[in-house]
């Protein structure tokens, strides 16, 4: 018997052998649920898998709707991964929803606690880590957990804000913190992941995760008997009236659930390093985002971070905290990037860091293994660095964006624009020592030009183009035309809002790449296309582990979302004079309710009620004698 199950056994659990999870007796669970269809089939699934680990291709392949999303990928550990060194010891994880967290909890090698309120849920938790003897289940709810043993780390990864449904108390988002304070040894951690009620996608229209409604959150009409978000402010006051002395705030984008990058408050505020870029880079990978928001966020987060506003409106909180003065974050670290939708031996961590005054790390560090497993691709390359320097500037593919998401935009600029990236990327082969020749799309490139879309050019402040991050390399020569073809892609595949075309122009996306690159004087056969495509097909399905092909033909055919940032206002605009009526209107009800107050208390007052009384009550006899006949 492990120590926490003797603890377990000490206060009175007992070992429910079908589920293989501890349970007090008589206990039937919370009311919350995903719903009975989602769990179940999240259970058969996790039930069935032969790899349940935390990059389980088998488990990912089941990754179709927003709750198997959240319950299977790979990509909820990276919420954690910034803490890896201290995922020691003993863990007690408060909610462990259906044991995403849990197992890479589990494979970190901690002693590790799953409390969930739910039994069906526990129970999938345990299959989830059904192969891992240092982790163990229990059903039951925190405010009711009982337990004297102190714990080395404490998580409460989406779970404080819904306090007022499962804590009792006047505050209890205050009890329950205080409650996992006295759960933490002396020198112990707590980590928080939870929206931000003030985040930015809210204020741009995102409804609120738990309720549903727009601007529930930013207006605060949260009730005491529903979830609840906080802001910066507040959620640090809490945490300093619970009693921990150290607080660290770290911004995960695009969200807590499923990060791809996390910003330390260092990072945020650095004027040598560009974490705008990471946010701006992520929102389109926030898969509960509505199609279309009442601005754009990939250009309001630059002037947010010029404006310092960044930790007060990121759209989620990571916060690690401690009773103690010591810290938990190591000093000097910026913020961390996650390459996690990807085969196990491809997934890598990003981790960028200050060397000195004036000079930024960039360290690599593969997650998955590095085994091959005797697998070989005859096309493609992978080589990951251990460290680079940092390059300061700004991401080329910002251009792009900053062009087709105003109104007006015409298919030359985008023209324009790739001949810019073409003319960069004579400047790096220059760099390089080479010279490439890019007069027709059949041109051949180096084989290490592939990776070099715009998204992975830095133009500096002189106008030099750095690459970054580029990891991926053919093992022959890449044709101009694949190289800006793939660029187009990647570009459209972030899926932006097009702002009106000044032609009134519409355009599938093969029309636009096409387009595009006619303007650019690099027109593409029908031929070439489809050969692009099918050449893509087999690096995605290489890099990925997923079938990309049939999704690329279909893709390419669908038409670009365009939104007018005009109509957009204008929408704005209409829902606020619907909102001016129903503002007039309720004050137009509450002059009639007070005119019928006066009124009533007039008759009231009247000398003719007062002499009428008598015959009132000679009447409500009569009619109550008539009702008893």
């Amino acid at each position: 018997m492990s120590s926490q199950e003797s603890y377990l056994q000490a206060s009175g659990y007992i070992f429910h052998k079908d589920s293989a999870i501890w349970v007090r007796s008589g206990y039937t669970g919370i009311s919350y649920s995903d719903g009975d269809d989602a769990e179940l089939r999240i259970a058969g699934i996790i039930g069935r898998a032969s790899d349940i680990t935390v990059f389980s291709l088998e488990l990912r392949r089941h990754c179709t709707d927003w709750p198997s999303l959240y319950h299977l990928s790979g990509t909820r550990a990276n919420i954690l991964r910034p803490f890896a060194a201290i995922l020691r010891g003993d863990i007690l994880e408060i909610g462990a929803g259906c044991g995403a967290i849990t197992r890479y909890l589990g494979e970190s090698g901690a002693n590790t606690l799953a409390l969930e309120g739910s039994p069906r849920r526990a129970a999938i938790v345990r299959s989830r880590t059904r192969d891992l003897e240092n982790v163990t289940v229990l059903a039951e709810k925190f405010d009711q957990f009982r337990c004297d043993h102190q714990f080395d780390l404490i998580t409460l990864i989406g779970v404080l804000e819904y306090a007022n449904l499962f804590t009792s108390g006047e505050n209890p988002a205050l009890v329950m913190l205080q409650r996992v304070r006295s759960l933490l040894k002396p020198e112990g951690k707590l980590i928080i992941a939870i929206e931000n009620q003030l985040g930015l996608k809210y204020f741009a229209g995102a409804p609120e995760d738990h309720l549903g409604q727009p601007m529930y959150g930013i207006e605060g009409r949260y009730r005491k008997d529903q979830p609840q978000t906080f802001g910066r402010t507040v959620l640090a006051d809490l945490l300093e009236q619970a009693g921990f002395a150290t607080v660290e705030f770290l911004a995960p984008f695009p969200d807590y659930k499923l990060p791809i990058s996390i910003l330390t408050e260092e990072g945020l505020s650095s004027k040598k390093f560009d974490g705008a870029a990471l946010a701006w880079q992520s929102v389109r990978r926030d898969p509960q985002l509505p199609r279309s928001m009442s601005f754009s966020l990939e250009l309001a987060w630059p002037e947010i971070f010029k404006n310092r506003l960044a930790l007060d409106v990121a759209n989620s909180f990571l916060v690690a905290v401690s009773p103690s003065q010591q810290k938990v974050l190591k000093p000097g670290i910026l913020g961390y990037h996650y390459s996690t939708d990807r085969i196990p031996r491809y997934c890598k961590e990003t981790v960028f860091e200050h060397i000195d005054e004036n000079a930024i790390g960039v360290n690599y560090l593969i997650l998955g293994s590095r085994k091959c497993e005797g697998e070989t691709n005859p096309i493609i390359n992978f080589k990951c660095p251990e460290k680079v320097i940092y390059a300061e500037g700004s991401p080329l593919s910002l251009e792009f964006i900053k062009i087709v998401t105003r109104d007006g935009w015409a298919i030359e600029e985008v023209g324009a624009f790739i001949s810019r990236y073409i003319y960069l990327l004579g400047l790096i082969a220059s760099q390089r020592g080479r010279v490439i020749d890019v007069a027709q799309v059949q041109e051949k490139l180096p084989g290490d030009f592939f990776d070099m879309v715009p998204q992975n050019i830095i133009v500096n402040l002189e106008e030099k183009p750095i690459p970054i991050d580029t990891e991926w390399s053919l093992k022959g020569d890449i044709e101009l035309g694949w190289l800006l073809f793939r660029s187009l892609l990647l570009a459209l595949g972030s899926g932006i809002d097009f702002g009106k075309n000044s032609k009134g122009q519409s355009f599938s996306r093969r029309a636009f790449i096409k387009s595009a690159l006619s303007a650019a004087g690099y027109p593409l056969t029908d031929e070439d296309f489809s050969r692009f495509i099918a050449l893509e097909s087999v690096i995605q399905e290489h890099v990925s582990g997923h079938a990309a092909r049939e999704f690329l033909i279909i893709w390419s055919e669908e038409q670009l979302l365009t939104y007018s940032v005009a109509e957009r206002y204008g929408q704005v605009n209409q829902l606020n004079e619907l909102i001016d009526e129903c503002n007039r209107r309720i004050s137009r009800l509450h002059e009639l309710a007070m005119e019928r107050d006066v009124l009533v208390h007039t008759i009231l007052s009247s000398r003719s009620w007062r002499i009428t009384r008598p015959f009132r009550a000679i009447a409500r006899v009569l009619r109550s004698n008539q009702r008893a006949k």
